[in-house]
C-alpha cells in the first residue's frame, strides 16, 4: 500500500467486519467482562519517502496496569471528550506522547476491541501530518516506529490461546525485540485483514 492509498484506506476502514478470531475474541470477551467503560487508542501511521511506518509506545514498567507492554496512545474516556471517541484518543495522545491534535488527520473509529479489564476500546486511525512527539515518561518509556508493511502482512502474525479463554486463539506481533499482543495485536491484525481484502 502506497502513502497515497492511505487516507482513503483508512476512511473505509470503520465498515471493514473483524475476521473470526477476533469476533471470537470479543464475543469470550463480552462474556467475562460485561458491562464495559468507553475508551478509544490512537492507531497513528507516519508517512515518510519509505513508505509509511505506525507509531506504538512501550509502558512504563511502574504503571499499576499493563506495565511494559506495548501499546497504542489512548485510555479511558473522559467527560471533557463529550462522547467523542475521536476526541479521547487526541487527547491521550496529547498527554502520553506531547502531540497536538493538529498534528493528527483523523478517520472514522472501528468497531470496539473489549478488554478483560472491562473497556470498550475504540481504535482511532489517524495520519501524522507533522510536528514531533516526545514520551511522557509517566506512563511511556519508549516511542518506536515499525514499519506498516510488517504490521499489513497476516503473515507475520503468530497466534496464541486467550488467558481469559484458552479455547479462543489470538494474534501476537514480533517484530525485533518487541512482544506486540493483546489488544495492539487484535486491532492490527484486524487491519492487516482489511488490507488483504483491498
Amino acid at each position: 500500500m502506497t502513502p497515497a492509498d492511505l487516507p482513503s484506506f483508512l476512511a473505509a476502514l470503520h465498515r471493514h467486519a473483524p475476521c473470526a478470531a477476533l469476533n471470537a475474541r470479543n464475543v469470550s470477551m463480552a462474556k467475562h467482562c460485561a458491562p464495559f467503560k468507553e475508551a478509544a487508542v490512537l492507531v497513528g501511521i507516519v508517512p515518510d519517502a519509505a513508505g509509511a511506518r505506525l507509531l506504538l509506545t512501550r509502558r512504563t514498567d511502574s504503571l499499576r496496569h499493563h506495565g511494559g507492554q506495548i501499546a497504542f496512545p489512548g485510555g479511558r474516556q473522559d467527560p471533557q471528550d463529550a462522547g467523542s471517541h475521536t476526541a479521547t484518543a487526541l487527547r491521550e495522545a496529547a498527554e502520553e506522547i506531547h502531540t497536538p491534535p493538529e498534528s493528527w488527520q483523523t478517520f472514522p473509529p472501528l468497531a470496539p476491541f473489549y478488554t478483560p479489564a472491562g473497556y470498550a476500546v475504540r481504535p482511532v486511525p489517524a495520519l501524522h501530518t507533522g510536528g514531533t512527539w516526545r514520551a511522557s515518561p509517566d506512563e511511556v518509556a519508549e516511542i518506536f516506529l515499525i514499519p506498516l508493511a510488517t504490521a499489513l502482512n497476516p503473515a507475520n502474525y503468530r497466534f496464541r490461546p486467550l488467558p481469559q479463554d484458552p479455547t479462543v486463539s489470538v494474534p501476537a506481533l514480533p517484530y525485533l525485540h518487541y512482544d506486540i499482543w493483546g489488544l495492539t495485536a487484535a486491532v492490527l491484525y484486524h487491519i492487516a485483514q482489511a488490507a488483504e481484502a483491498v
